[in-house]
């Protein structure tokens, strides 16, 4: 190749150039050296340059490609630390939510224990109230229908007492067969009485 044939005529410019004593350096002319470097840059095949500059490309790719994942990376943490945020964020509210329902079906349960309560407490009072209305009735029914009799007694005695005067004026009678005037009086005041005494037993 070219270019191998220009390293050689490189390397004979520089291996007979002069010595400089006590060094290894050499004195080499330089503008033959310049001239044989743009030779050589020149024969260079172009699919070398090609490669040099896919190399270069290459770098700008794989740059590129590490910000493009860099990005990406950095776009998936927030992505992922959103999504845990809101997934934290729901179950906070689902445990709001539970604490809500359970506190109102606290608050619900009691309102319904204090409401039966106090119905109960309310029919208890209406029942006692009841009870005592009756017995208050009851108990005035007794006292009237006792002060009845105490009357009808009375009355009893003031007619009896006044047949007895009564009997007390006029002359014997001749006896009757089937009772004289004293047992029809006394039949007629049993009967009075027994009326009475029947008043009294319904009362009781």
């Amino acid at each position: 190749m070219e270019i191998l044939a220009l390293l050689d005529k490189l390397e004979t410019l520089v291996t007979t150039s002069g010595r400089i004593p006590a060094t290894k350096k050499a004195v080499v002319d330089s503008d033959k050296m310049l001239d044989l470097v743009d030779q050589i840059r020149l024969a260079v095949p172009k699919g070398i340059q090609d490669a040099d500059e896919i190399l270069m490309k290459r770098e700008s790719v794989v740059n590129h490609a590490v910000q493009e994942a860099r990005r990406i990376k950095a776009e998936a943490e927030h992505d992922s630390r959103t999504r845990v945020e809101e997934s934290t964020l729901v179950k906070e509210s689902n445990k709001r939510a539970e604490e809500i329902m359970a506190e109102a079906k606290r608050r619900s349960d009691m309102l319904l224990q204090d409401t039966q309560r106090k119905t109960y407490q309310m029919t208890q009072e209406a029942q006692q109230f009841a009870d005592g209305r009756v017995n208050e009735a009851s108990h005035y029914a007794q006292e009237v229908l006792l002060k009845l009799e105490q009357q009808l007694s009375t009355l009893l005695n003031s007619i009896r007492r006044g047949l007895d005067t009564l009997d007390a004026g006029k002359p014997p009678e001749p006896p009757v067969a089937n009772g004289n005037s004293n047992g029809h009086r006394n039949g007629h005041f049993n009967g009075v009485k027994n009326g009475a005494a029947q008043q009294e037993v319904l009362a009781k």
